[in-house]
């Protein structure tokens, strides 16, 4: 659903985290029996593993009787399977919360709140929006650590060339539509050059979010409610706002849109549609600005950020955004619950470590207060935390079949837009079979 990505830069640097640690092992500790634990981790290889165990490092250095072995499993399969088969590890780091509601509610998950009460944990450290992607029916089964978010990334170079004032980004979806018009090259045989905005891009087919999620709740509608334990997906509110997505396919061509793509690079890479320039805005996170700075740094300067106008009308939804986050998790049947909560803890609420990763990855702090980190400067990156402290921050349900649910919408999403559905068809459909999955759902 969320995918981390990586910048080039590792500037800030680690050598502050013991001062910040809790308490120094003692001498019983030194001489107490060496605790072992194994934890798998979704951050995979390169400067995140690297940075993953230099904290481990720290963390065994303050605490010589514990040690931790990481291991980067990104399949979540194998990993529901080791848990169901009696061999977990003992803590798992998730890439996105997509799987959390699921596995908590397969008794995959040991929920936090008994250990949170035990160890005193201080929840205010944390965003208040960090506690809700990791919290399924009242309990808490993850701390939250690295943050993201959405927004508007434009083109400044392109609204030049346009006529369009580059310092002005649209401030309603009205005005964005207008503007995506006059920033698109239509040449000869109906082949798109330069197109001004894609709603299904990054989307699923990158690791990302499918647009329709966040245009549902910028819209006034949403997707599930939890009064009445109903899902919500053929909204008249969501229904309108697979209608704008599809309206772009419509005016330009389904095959046009679709062969504009194909033959851009693949994303995050200098040739991908926005970063070489042929794609004047994306509705995207904070790491699309790194990767921009580290893949085409002589057009970083000109990337603006801007909240993602509402519809007319809506202008208190300016600014939509899902908000997620990388849960810590402890699976049941961990040999070492304890110690690994002690570990997950000093990790997700030490705020240098915090402000070494979301330098590193270009994520957001999930802790209120952190060291200045360089992307924290840049007003840019700022927008990104801003947002995710509001109120139009929004959570993809927890739910039995959250995943099934996130597939389902992002393939209503190009059934309407590539293969020709009514968004009304599509999303009831997605109203139907996931309303039918959940009542079937244990």
């Amino acid at each position: 659903m969320k995918t981390r990505m990586w910048p080039a830069a590792f500037a800030v640097g680690l050598a502050a985290v013991a001062a910040a640690a809790t308490v120094p092992a003692s001498a019983q500790n030194r001489a107490a029996p060496v605790i072992h634990l194994t934890m798998w981790q979704q951050w995979g290889g390169g400067h995140e593993r690297a940075a993953l165990d230099r904290i481990i490092r720290e963390y065994e250095a303050l605490h010589p009787n514990v040690r931790i072995t990481e291991l980067p499993v990104t399949n979540n399969a194998k990993i529901l399977s080791a848990i169901t088969g009696g061999t977990p590890p003992d803590i798992i780091d998730l890439g996105t919360s997509l799987y959390l509601g699921e596995w908590a509610a397969k008794g995959a998950l040991m929920p936090l709140n008994g250990f949170i009460r035990k160890t005193h944990l201080d929840t205010g450290l944390f965003t208040a929006n960090s506690w809700k992607p990791v919290t399924y029916e009242g309990k808490v089964y993850g701390l939250p650590f690295m943050d993201f978010d959405v927004g508007l990334l434009y083109n400044k170079k392109l609204f030049r060339a346009a006529g369009l004032n580059p310092n002005d980004p649209p401030k309603t979806l009205e005005q964005l539509t207008a503007d995506a018009y006059k920033l698109t090259r239509v040449g000869p045989g109906g082949r798109i050059e330069q197109l001004g905005f894609d709603p299904v891009y990054p989307g699923q087919a990158n690791g990302q979010v499918a647009t329709i999620e966040d245009l549902g709740w910028l819209f006034g509608g949403g997707w599930y409610d939890q009064a009445t334990h109903r899902v919500t997906a053929d909204l008249p509110a969501n229904v309108r706002a697979l209608a704008w997505e599809k309206s772009f396919f419509t005016k330009y061509g389904a095959k046009a849109m679709s062969a504009f793509l194909a033959s851009a690079g693949a994303y995050l890479t200098p040739q991908d549609p926005f970063e070489s320039g042929k794609l004047a805005m994306v509705y995207d996170g904070p790491w699309a600005l790194a990767y921009m700075k580290a893949n085409v740094p002589s057009l970083f300067p000109d990337i603006g950020v801007a909240p993602f106008p509402a519809p007319s009308g809506l202008s208190g939804r300016s600014g939509t955004t899902f908000i997620d986050t990388n849960p810590q998790v402890i699976p049941t049947g961990a040999k070492h619950p304890m110690a690994a909560f002690q570990f997950i803890a000093w990790e997700a609420t030490n705020p240098q470590v915090t402000a070494t990763f979301a330098q590193l990855v270009a994520n957001l702090p999930q802790l209120r207060h952190v060291p200045s980190f360089p992307w924290e400067n840049d007003p840019r990156f700022r927008l990104f935390m801003q947002e995710a402290a509001g109120t139009n921050a929004h959570v993809w349900p927890q739910l039995t079949v959250s995943t099934q649910y996130g597939v389902a919408l992002g393939q209503a999403e190009q059934e309407a837009t590539i293969g020709g559905m009514s968004a009304k068809a599509a999303l009831e459909q997605v109203q139907q079979s996931i309303s039918q999955a959940l009542a079937g759902a244990p």
